[in-house]
């Protein structure tokens, strides 16, 4: 599995601030935009200046941000490059509906030239009769699709014998307000782990742009504090038990 961020809106502090202050300003947000920073800043050795007015920037998105307001959050925009997952995890990502995919095509990529690669989950790998079984029946998927495209079914039909777990790529393109909350969902420990361990490289991905965004990717009981899941992993008080303590 590889990650990489390929595109994201520039100077997105900038611009959730920008769009924050819109709503409480009488300054029309293009006015607020070239303005932004002083004609002459930068042209000074010391960046001091540009400094504080980042921070200052950045203290009031996540004022807005905490409060709950988190519309500021869609003007910040990524597109992920993703590489050697499988198709069930790929079937559970388009889940999230509030973002955009480009995934790698069965129906026009023939793959019967190609080495066919799979993922295979660390339950198997660790149980060496299963992994055999599993590698067994992966090599006669393969086996078979390329006996179907050898005596002319076309790629589109061929590929209704390949497993779920056939590798693919995609790409994601998602607001920061989404991936924030796709994050609250895959980083928790109840999240099938394949799907866990991408959403780990995406938040690595987003703290080499800004540290302060990636802060922000975090599973649901890091945010609120107790777990909402029926079945809670143990690292933060089950909701449902902290109610009837109160009561």
């Amino acid at each position: 599995m590889r990650v990489k961020l390929i595109q994201v809106t520039q100077n997105p502090i900038d611009v959730m601030w920008t769009a924050a202050r819109t709503c409480y300003s009488a300054v029309s947000p293009i006015d607020m935009w070239e303005n932004i920073y002083p004609k002459n800043i930068g042209l000074l050795d010391d960046d001091t200046e540009i400094k504080e007015i980042q921070e200052k920037h950045w203290n009031l998105v996540k004022k807005v941000l905490d409060s709950g307001h988190q519309s500021i959050a869609e003007t910040v925009v990524f597109t992920f490059s993703i590489e050697g997952v499988s198709r069930s995890l790929t079937h559970q990502l388009v889940r999230h509906r509030l973002a955009c995919y480009s995934q790698q095509s069965q129906r026009y990529v023939n793959f019967k030239d190609k080495t066919f690669e799979y993922v295979t989950p660390d339950t198997i790998k660790k149980n060496v009769g299963a992994e055999v079984i599993y590698n067994e029946f992966m090599r006669k998927c393969k086996e078979y699709y390329d006996k179907l495209i050898d005596i002319g079914i076309p790629a589109e039909d061929a590929r209704y014998v390949l497993p779920n777990a056939a590798c693919t790529n995609i790409n994601m393109t998602v607001n920061l307000r989404e991936l924030i909350h796709i994050c609250n969902l895959r980083l928790c420990t109840r999240a099938q782990k394949e799907i866990r361990e991408l959403f780990k490289l995406i938040k690595q991905e987003v703290m080499s742009v800004d540290e302060r965004l990636g802060n922000l990717l975090l599973p649901s009981c890091e945010v609120h504090g107790v777990c909402f899941e029926d079945k809670c992993c143990g690292r933060k008080p089950k909701f449902e038990e902290l109610i009837k303590e109160k009561q």
